[in-house]
């Protein structure tokens, strides 16, 4: 059998971090994934142990250069958060599949595929839809009061007022929704918003109008998302022009009721501007999953506010993706769906 090679150009890792070897998940990682699953070691394959009946190069790349090196050669393009222009893809004359991992697979160019009549595929990412998950975790845990009414229950306080009612349990069709940023995590969070009834407002750099119909969502400048929103939540990326995009300024257009929700990143947010709003109580409320300093500083002020119930604030560790098993099932999806092509089979959500 003659040599596979494979080319992968990932700008985070993720293609690869689900299919490392046993013994490079370490001792804590390998703990971590035998307690929630004692076969383990059985479901986690490495990439070796994947296509031990194939003879492979594996060839990652890091930037358009070293891809235009490797894809002549190419059996398959794995893809991840990066573009490739038509001109170096139709130079992949050997490709029997591009892989994408997320549904966003923009950088692809579609007309190029087509021309050279293979499939492409783009794998939902778990990791994604984890956090999506999480979002919306923070975001009932605060209209619907959950650590109050948890307080209450074991309090007894319940007892001493009337029953069934308790302050501020909001109903969740009756608030807006502010998407900031619209991509691969936000657009499942508003087709959650939908099932709901919520409306969802969202901004992003680039609008979307394909996809405001699709998820029923409707763009909004950005003060206007800021003034408006009952709810926002975060969903950029970090980078030179997004880091400490939310300062004073964007804080004081919220509504004194208002949720600020941050899965995304700790350094979107000027994070002291953010406690300052809590603490004199101008906003209504935090649920924080990421933090500027992380992990987040055992004296950190944001840990009082969290702990006094009545700023609203909930913190959690970082833990939206989940765990390991969100970047081995990642992974894997990706790595079955090479498999398949050898073995004459369909990929699996294949986009031509």
């Amino acid at each position: 059998m003659d040599k596979l090679n494979i080319a992968v150009w990932d700008s985070v890792g993720n293609v690869m971090w689900g299919v490392r070897r046993w013994d490079e998940w370490g001792p804590a990682g390998q703990q971590s994934l035998l307690e929630e699953d004692p076969d383990a070691r059985a479901h986690a394959p490495s990439f070796d142990e994947l296509f031990a009946g194939y003879e492979t190069a594996l060839h990652r790349v890091s930037d358009l250069a070293e891809l235009i090196a490797h894809i002549e050669d190419a059996d398959f393009l794995v893809l991840h958060k990066v573009i490739v222009p038509p001109e170096v893809l139709l130079r992949g004359r050997r490709l029997r599949l591009v892989q994408h991992l997320g549904l966003d697979y923009r950088g692809i160019p579609m007309d190029a595929v087509r021309r050279l009549g293979i499939p492409a595929a783009a794998t939902p990412l778990v990791n994604y839809l984890a956090v999506a998950e999480h979002t919306w975790a923070l975001i009932l845990d605060r209209l619907r009061v959950m650590p109050q009414q948890r307080a209450w229950m074991q309090s007894r306080e319940y007892l001493r007022r009337q029953w069934g009612i308790v302050p501020g349990n909001r109903l969740v069709r009756d608030q807006t929704l502010g998407l900031v940023g619209f991509g691969e995590i936000a657009r499942p969070v508003a087709r959650i918003a939908r099932a709901f009834g919520m409306p969802v407002l969202y901004w992003d750099a680039v609008r979307f109008e394909e996809l405001e119909r699709q998820y029923e969502v409707q763009y909004a400048d950005w003060e206007t998302l800021w003034r408006t929103a009952d709810v926002i939540s975060m969903h950029l990326p970090i980078n030179s022009r997004t880091q400490q995009i939310v300062g004073e300024r964007e804080i004081g257009w919220m509504k004194r009721r208002a949720l600020f929700v941050n899965t995304a990143r700790g350094k979107l947010v000027d994070q002291p501007a953010l406690v300052r709003a809590l603490r004199e109580r101008r906003i209504g409320g935090a649920g924080l999953d990421v933090f500027y300093d992380e992990p987040l500083p055992a004296d950190d002020p944001l840990h009082e506010l969290h702990e006094d119930l009545s700023y609203h604030v909930t913190l959690t560790p970082h833990s939206a993706w989940q765990g390991h098993w969100t970047h081995i099932r990642d992974s894997l999806e990706i790595w079955h769906n090479v498999l398949r092509v050898l073995r004459g089979e369909p990929v699996r959500f294949a986009v031509s």
